[in-house]
Formats: C-alpha cells, structure tokens, sequence
C-alpha cells in the first residue's frame, strides 16, 4: 500500500501545477519560432485556427475558437489583414456577419508555423508509450468532467 503525503486536493493542486509548467515550457519554446515568422502567439493562433477550419470562418466564431475577446480578436484580424495574410469579407444576406478568409500567402504561413499542441505532446515524449496510453485515459476522464461542469 501506497502512504500519501499530500492530500487528495492537494495532489490535484500539484498536479495542476506541473500541467500550467509544462504549458508555459511548450509556450517558450513555440513563441521565437512563431515570432520569426513575422506573426505573434495571438496571430498564429488566429491563422492555425482559420486553417483548421477550412480557410474561413465569421469574425466571431474565429473568435471564440480562438477563446479571443471581440475587441482582441478585431485587432489581430485587422494586423493579419494589414500584412496580406487574410482578407475581410461582408456577408451579402447578412452585414453584420464579417467572414475572415486566408490568403494563399496566409495560408502558406500557417502550415510553416509550429503547433502549439504539437509543442506540449512532445514534452510527454520522455515516457513510454503504455504510461502515456493510460495519461490520455485520465486526460479524456477529466475533460469530460470539467465540460460536463461547464467549466
């Protein structure tokens, strides 16, 4: 049997810890590479996320992927189309919708820019397949509680 030291809240709260660590380790490393490219974090993610989706997406919902305020989300669009990455477009039947679509050069830029998450899955590369095959388990468990909460 296994002793404790810490409590069940407090090995939550470690492990809490060492997750936002990892994030901020994968951050540091992502943002030079990203930045040589000419483009911030916040940019990046804007042309990654239009990318995903398709090469276009409404002002909106490029911000709410992006978990972006209207008023950020207006100002990387408006440096992002500035730069030739993406152009703005009126919706014909609706003109409070404004889609955001890639350009080529945008679109070439965003499969040149590392991913974020690509960046935070190697730093579980150190361990082996089975442990990480059981971390995705308790990852998935997890995720499912906090949408279910509404978190």
């Amino acid at each position: 049997m296994v002793t404790r030291t810490m409590s069940k809240g407090e090995l939550a709260q470690e492990v809490g810890r060492l997750l936002g660590a990892i994030l901020i380790e994968a951050k540091k490393a992502t943002r030079p590479l990203v930045e040589s490219e000419g483009v911030t974090m916040p940019q990046a993610m804007a042309l990654q996320t239009l990318q995903t989706a398709g090469g276009r997406l409404s002002a909106r919902d490029l911000g709410r992927d992006c978990h972006m305020l209207a008023s950020t989300v207006t100002g990387v669009i408006d440096r992002l189309e500035a730069a030739g990455h993406v152009r703005r477009e009126r919706d014909e039947r609706d003109r409070r919708v404004v889609w955001v679509t890639l350009t080529d050069e945008g679109n070439e830029l965003a499969a040149r820019l590392p991913r974020f998450t690509k960046a935070v899955g190697d730093s579980f590369a150190v361990l082996p397949a089975r442990e990480l095959e059981q971390m995705r388990g308790w990852l998935q468990k997890v995720l499912a509680a906090v949408e279910e909460r509404g978190d």
